[in-house]
């Protein structure tokens, strides 16, 4: 071959390099991507990059989760139940800063009771005596009706009660249709207070109305009880919502936020998560206890309430009264 033959196509090859190479200088003049004052890529091109999705704005941030459970003594050290006899779903673990917390403050918590016998293997109103509040979280198992009668003359005479509930729990069998349905059993006992938990969970789409997780609703306090002082956001991981039945005197305390819907209907409403009527207090979620929620928002704050509300009770100790040999004689 000729040098010149050999020549001739290197030469068009080294001009086709030289037009592109001088076509991305002039676009990156144009479009200023080669160290210019230009944005960055995306940010100015119309419809690509929304807002939402720039770097700045990716990270949504979480609670902080710092904060003091603190409780208000309340004059005169108390003795509190914390229910463990309707297979209740919490974690011992996440119950000791609640214990730790009332034990701070000279008060005597009992976690069960070392107590047998008895009938129906629940509380007697001579069980009852013994304390001047009791807190329940997450019961699944049902109160007898001996149960709920003495209570509601515990609550009469003076005892306070805090119940932590959950709205309906799906557990899968072995198969795709054996799965079952199971209520928490909270509703057993908190109908003879004119309310219950709604059979279904609440979720809430928008980021500021939510703790990073669609469910992970937040609540707002209601009125000026003292179980919202200093309590402006809660952070709900399960919440349900009240519905009140019969003619219920039940107040409000904690309200979702707006833009909450139900979670198998997607029916936005006003939902109540915790409500008080006298003596007893209803939370529609159980979650909030659990040390990776306790200290989200101002749960610290409002969980505190809680306690000191159980503690500043002024309940007689033939309250409530016993008026048979079994419930004389006390115990499970």
């Amino acid at each position: 071959m000729a040098p010149r033959d050999f020549l001739r196509p290197l030469g068009v090859f080294v001009a086709v390099i030289l037009v592109v190479v001088a076509g991305t200088a002039v676009a990156g003049l144009a479009f200023g991507s080669a160290g210019g004052d230009g944005a960055p890529d995306g940010e100015d091109i119309d419809g690509q990059a929304p807002a939402q999705y720039q770097p700045d704005n990716v990270a949504h941030e979480d609670d902080p989760e710092n904060g003091t459970l603190s409780v208000d003594g309340g004059g005169d050290d108390k003795h509190v139940l914390v229910d463990t006899r309707h297979s209740n779903r919490f974690d011992g673990a996440d119950v000791d800063p609640l214990v730790e917390a009332l034990i701070r403050e000279g008060h005597t918590v009992d976690v069960g009771t070392e107590s047998s016998g008895g009938f129906e293997s629940g509380y007697t109103n001579a069980t009852l005596q013994r304390y001047d509040a009791m807190l329940v979280i997450a019961p699944t198992g049902s109160f007898s009706e001996g149960e709920v009668d003495g209570l509601e003359g515990f609550t009469d005479g003076g005892g306070r009660l805090v119940v932590l509930g959950e709205p309906r729990q799906f557990t899968a069998g072995g198969g795709l249709s054996s799965g079952s349905s199971v209520r928490a059993s909270a509703d057993s006992l908190a109908a003879a207070y004119g309310l219950r938990v709604g059979s279904e969970t609440l979720y809430n789409l928008d980021d500021d109305a939510n703790d990073n997780n669609y469910e992970s609703v937040y609540g707002t306090a209601t009125g000026g009880d003292a179980l919202t002082d200093g309590v402006e956001r809660v952070q709900f991981d399960t919440a349900g919502y009240l519905i009140r039945t019969g003619d219920s005197d039940a107040e409000t305390l904690v309200q979702a936020v707006d833009g909450t819907r139900t979670a198998d209907r997607g029916v936005a409403g006003e939902y109540d998560v915790a409500a008080r009527n006298g003596n007893f207090v209803f939370v529609a979620d159980a979650s909030l206890v659990e040390r990776s929620e306790l200290y989200d928002a101002h749960n610290e704050r409002f969980v505190g309430n809680l306690l000191s509300f159980l503690v500043s009770g002024d309940k007689p100790d033939d309250v409530p009264p016993t008026t048979t040999p079994e419930e004389d004689s006390g115990g499970f």
